[in-house]
């Protein structure tokens, strides 16, 4: 009887990992971090709109001013792995909320092992969310 036992209702899994690149404006720049989150994932990145327009930036509303993935399953824990191994298996106590969820970003996704330079792509930076979820 020495041994605890855990409740299963408290074990914490991983529910979906989700990248962001925030470019800003359309076109050929989209296109490249569309590149650049597809080299990373292996899968299809979807654009996001601008909710509103900003005149001062030359942001029309409904314009497509960024990509963003989201990734489940295993393939989410073998991303989160390398994700933070590129942040150096680190993460500051003010990225957690109160609800689950942790933030970090990745200054330049070179960092990511496995992804080479591509002078077509240049170096981005990226946004990691991170959902974590018990049962119940």
């Amino acid at each position: 009887m020495s041994q605890q036992t855990q409740n299963i209702m408290k074990k914490i899994s991983l529910n979906k990992v989700v990248l962001n690149i925030g470019v800003g404006k359309s076109g050929e720049p989209l296109e490249i971090a569309k590149a650049a989150l597809g080299q990373i994932t292996e899968g299809k990145p979807n654009k996001r709109n601008a909710k509103k327009a900003q005149r001062d930036w030359g942001v029309r509303k409904k314009e497509p001013i960024g990509i963003m993935i989201t990734i489940r399953g295993k393939d989410a824990t073998t991303l989160l792995k390398k994700l933070l191994e590129a942040k150096g298996n680190e993460i500051k106590e003010k990225s957690f909320d109160n609800e689950g969820n942790v933030s970090f970003g990745i200054l330049e996704h070179i960092d990511i092992p496995g992804i080479k330079y591509d002078p077509n792509i240049g170096i981005l930076g990226l946004g990691v969310s991170v959902s974590l979820v018990r049962p119940g």
